[in-house]
């Protein structure tokens, strides 16, 4: 797996520094692209949004219902449409205009906010139209994941692919901290319909940056065939790539057996370490920071030749982490635990990104973010477990 996911020239460490300010720091060489510097704007915006939602949603339902299996199906139905769009939204990426794609994306989670923060205000929030919302919800994350992962490394080439995409990484996680702890606050001050608006401005403000940002023209093959037939055949090649129907495997697994956790979390938080709201906002909160020390680890070791390997330890990691979280009844043990689940999260997800991307050729680039989509879709499997 080592040997080809560097397809830069070798002596990475002795390139000439790019201009600007950022681009005498290694660690930080993408930020030297401004296209990169407003999708990474985006990144943080559309972050917030979505982790406030999450964390919202989970309390919601778990707090109308007293269900955990219903607050685990919350999870589920988020994830579930990855397996049946996953490939789509892939093939969508290496054929349409990756930036109107997050756009559009940007205002479906505009309007699925606003109308879950009318719904619950009004008082019809009943848990089946939360649901359904949720789940379209996840259909649409399977068109912005793959367009903005594609999209990094159409505004920062080839050459810093992997810093690109683990700096985006570090976008997304950075404000989960500052999003946990804000959105478990104000549900327990103002109660969630509020939370869902807030998230509904931050998807606005996202959607905007997007717009702004201007990209070169990224490589497209000939269009043949339609986009459904077009997402199975890139199945098919990316499986006959050793490397890559690995890295599907592996994150099957790690979505099944690991990212479960997070449905978990709300009655875990209740019933298990005796916190309201505030209590699961802070331990989301703390994922959220063990994910941004985790993306900025990435990042630094974007150079670093051998990622099969550590894509291994940290993989391993995960498993040690959730297990010490699964073994503790006590909030401040698990306060730190769960930080150390964020940082091994955010190394794999990131990884997996890097080393997708790194390993099909460019007008594949979509496509492989779908595969990984499409993989993760199964992790509706653990959450209902």
């Amino acid at each position: 797996m080592d040997d080809v996911t560097q397809p830069q020239a070798p002596g990475t460490a002795r390139r000439a520094p790019l201009p600007g300010p950022f681009g005498r720091v290694r660690a930080l060489r993408s930020f030297s692209h401004p296209g990169y510097r407003r999708l990474w704007t985006a990144g943080l915006l559309l972050g917030f949004g979505n982790w406030m939602q999450r964390l919202t949603i989970g309390w919601l339902v778990l707090d109308q219902t007293g269900s955990i299996f219903l607050t685990a199906l919350s999870f589920a139905v988020r994830s579930a449409p990855n397996v049946l769009f996953g490939l789509i939204g892939g093939s969508l990426a290496d054929r349409v205009d990756r930036r109107r794609l997050l756009v559009l994306a940007s205002a479906i989670k505009l309007g699925i906010a606003v109308v879950l923060g009318v719904l619950v205000l009004s008082g019809h929030g009943s848990v089946w139209p939360i649901l359904a919302l949720v789940a379209v919800g996840g259909i649409t994350m399977t068109f912005e994941i793959p367009a903005a992962q594609a999209l990094v490394v159409d505004l920062v080439g080839r050459r810093d692919a992997a810093n690109g995409i683990a700096l985006f990484s570090v976008a997304t996680r950075l404000v989960g901290a500052v999003a946990s702890v804000t959105g478990g606050v104000l549900i327990a001050v103002v109660g969630p319909g509020p939370v869902f608006l807030l998230g509904a401005a931050a998807f606005a403000a996202g959607g905007l940056a997007v717009a702004t940002v201007r990209a070169p023209a990224a490589p497209r093959r000939p269009r043949r065939g339609n986009v459904a037939s077009d997402a199975l055949d890139g199945l098919r090649m990316m499986l006959g790539i050793p490397v890559v129907a690995t890295l599907i495997a592996l994150a099957i697994l790690a979505e099944i057996f690991g990212f479960s956790y997070q449905s978990v979390m709300p009655a875990v938080a209740e019933g298990v370490l005796g916190v309201g709201p505030a209590g699961l906002g802070a331990l989301t909160a703390m994922a959220g920071i063990g994910g941004f020390v985790g993306s900025m680890t990435i990042t630094v070791l974007a150079d670093f030749a051998r990622k099969g390997l550590l894509i291994t330890v940290v993989t391993i990691g995960y498993g040690v982490a959730l297990l010490a979280l699964a073994s503790s009844s006590l909030f401040p043990v698990s306060l730190v635990i769960v930080l150390g689940v964020g940082v091994m999260a955010a190394g794999v997800d990131a990884l997996q990104w890097t080393l997708l991307q790194a390993n099909v050729p460019d007008e594949m680039r979509g496509r492989a973010v779908g595969g990984w989509i499409f993989a993760i879709g199964f992790g509706w499997v653990g959450a209902l477990e």
